[in-house]
């Protein structure tokens, strides 16, 4: 047997999420059905993280054994992406030392969210961008992200996990600790498509938000997200996200925002 290293891309929009999920469409669910007859069984993939319905990824890394003498690497590589792309794309393929996990192995994760703020939709980037309609003041969005930076709880911006049971029988309330190494809204360049449309009125602006960490619980970028549009908007100020953090209590944060936005952009591993 080799371990596997594969890198993926793919349009969460047709999804519900990464993990394979009896009787729904998932990622990892359609990667082992086309793998089935390609390596002689079914393999048992290990994901980077999840990712939840309707969120993209464009470094999603998965590893999983396969015969040593089964069909090449290249091979199974263009007979993926010819049966599931452009949905689901195989970036790369390698094999990987037997100890490598793609989950275990990460030593940090990158997001990024996409905000499309003005007021009509754009069909081209309806899929991957969430429309806010009321201005947003980028500068305190970034000033908030300044709390985020560091070791925190998120406990107030994450989806709580079931209890894990010890070794003893006891339950174990799964720690939310996590690290943030770097967090920041950017501001692309977006043209509209019709120079000779009407103008005035407010430009629509592309903005981006950064994340950066170790790694992160279920639905904390979103949830940061739908705090940081709130401070954008004026519905919340800047220095409310310490107390969010302390709180601990997801009912003092905002809602996620739309999950269509997110992409998990890159796993960093130590190679």
């Amino acid at each position: 047997m080799i371990n596997v290293r594969m890198t993926v891309a793919y349009d969460g929009s047709g999804f519900r999420g990464l993990a394979p999920n009896e009787g729904v469409r998932t990622v990892v669910g359609e990667l082992q059905r086309v793998l089935e007859p390609l390596i002689g069984g079914v393999p048992d993939i290990v994901m980077s993280g999840r990712t939840d319905a309707g969120v993209h990824a464009w470094g999603q890394v998965l590893s999983f054994l396969m015969p040593a003498d089964g069909h090449g690497l290249d091979r199974i590589q263009r007979s993926v992406n010819s049966r599931l792309g452009p949905e689901i794309v195989v970036r790369s393929i390698d094999t990987a030392p037997r100890d490598f996990s793609a989950r275990f192995s990460a030593t940090g994760r990158r997001y990024r969210y996409n905000i499309l703020n003005g007021p009509n939709p754009d069909p081209f980037l309806a899929k991957t961008t969430w429309l806010v309609d009321k201005p947003l003041d980028r500068a305190r969005m970034n000033e908030a992200c300044l709390h985020l930076v560091g070791e925190h709880d998120f406990s107030s911006f994450c989806r709580r996990p079931k209890p894990m049971v010890d070794d003893d029988g006891a339950m174990i309330e799964p720690s939310l600790v996590r690290r943030v190494t770097g967090a920041r809204w950017l501001e692309l360049d977006y043209l509209s498509a019709d120079p000779a449309s009407p103008s005035g009125g407010a430009q629509p602006r592309l903005l981006r938000f950064e994340i950066e960490g170790s790694a992160f619980c279920h639905q904390m970028v979103r949830s940061i997200v739908g705090f940081l549009v709130a401070v954008g908007v004026g519905k919340r100020q800047v220095d409310d996200l310490p107390a969010v953090l302390t709180a601990r209590d997801r009912s003092v944060a905002e809602n996620p925002a739309p999950p269509h936005g997110l992409t998990l952009w890159v796993v960093d591993y130590d190679d």
